[in-house]
């Protein structure tokens, strides 16, 4: 079977890919050169592009790529075009093959907003504050159609914040929360930019990569469960070993968006979330281990 995997040089599409190779052909997509798996570079704006991905040899398309909340948020053209119009381009390309590929796509807890209970469950409506999320749940409405029509078959992820993000921070506005880990452990000093007692729902990217992999199994539109973790108590996760200090000056148009965001994500759906902000900093330092003792 050929799997497809769109915004695979990505954080979680790299991880993604290496654990789907076992399975068959992995088409791995983005405009940078993915790590592994076969390599088709290229942008999904261009709907050309995207619609030529889905061949009648695709079972399965994994739809990551995005231009993530901050950056939808600045560019509103650019966040539309690459988180609506491309996927309603690879909607359609599946649709036109006429074979009803598996389809999962990454949507985000930026779907909801507001004044949210705690924990957001199953039940909570959806009510975006930001383009990002209203694009996602755009996207989500249409794979559900899709999936009605029998086009494809369709399964939508609402991921909570997913840390620790290596390297250099992108645009999503929870940024900071993979930052307040990373610096320090890396010997950089960091300023937070929302205040200690913020608190976001957060899941680890092992966790993503197994709830990716069990979603080819089930169909719908499922809520990931995240753990609330405070900028104060990342902070403390890492701070007895960091060799980088953490101040925090609060933003604060960054903090409001903060503020109503999920602060719990609680599903009854099967699938599994991470255990405490330990575990999430503890899978990422083996993970820094495994690429320093291989690279």
């Amino acid at each position: 079977m050929r799997i497809l995997v769109t915004g695979a040089a990505g954080y979680i599409g790299s991880a993604l890919v290496r654990a789907l190779l076992p399975k068959g052909e992995v088409l791995a997509v983005d405009q940078a050169a993915p790590a592994a798996g076969t390599p088709l570079i290229g942008n999904l704006a261009y709907p050309q592009f995207a619609r030529s991905l889905i061949t009648p040899e695709v079972g399965v398309v994994f739809h990551l790529a995005s231009l993530v909340s901050g950056g939808a948020e600045q560019n509103f053209e650019l966040g539309t075009k690459v988180n609506l119009d491309a996927t309603r381009d690879l909607l359609e390309a599946c649709r036109l093959a006429g074979h009803r590929p598996k389809f999962v796509f990454a949507s985000s807890i930026a779907v909801y907003g507001g004044a949210l209970p705690d924990p957001v469950t199953d039940e909570t409506p959806a009510a975006p504050r930001l383009s990002y999320g209203a694009q996602k749940l755009v996207c989500e409405i249409l794979i559900a159609d899709y999936t009605r029509r029998g086009f494809l078959d369709g399964c939508s992820l609402r991921l909570p914040a997913v840390i620790v993000r290596p390297g250099s921070a992108n645009t999503a506005v929870s940024g900071w929360a993979s930052a307040i880990i990373r610096e320090p452990l890396a010997g950089r000093d960091y300023v937070c930019p929302v205040r200690p007692e913020t608190r976001l729902a957060c899941i680890s990217l092992r966790r993503v990569v197994e709830a990716f992999q069990r979603a080819t199994s089930v169909s719908g539109t499922f809520l990931l469960p995240g753990i609330s973790v405070s900028a104060g108590q990342m902070w403390n996760a890492v701070k007895d070993r960091a060799k980088g200090k953490v101040t925090f000056a609060p933003d604060e148009r960054l903090q409001a968006i903060m503020d109503a965001a999920p602060k719990t994500t609680v599903s009854n759906r099967g699938f599994k979330g991470s255990a405490s902000i330990e575990e999430i900093v503890a899978e990422y330092e083996e993970e820094v281990a495994s690429v320093a003792n291989h690279g």
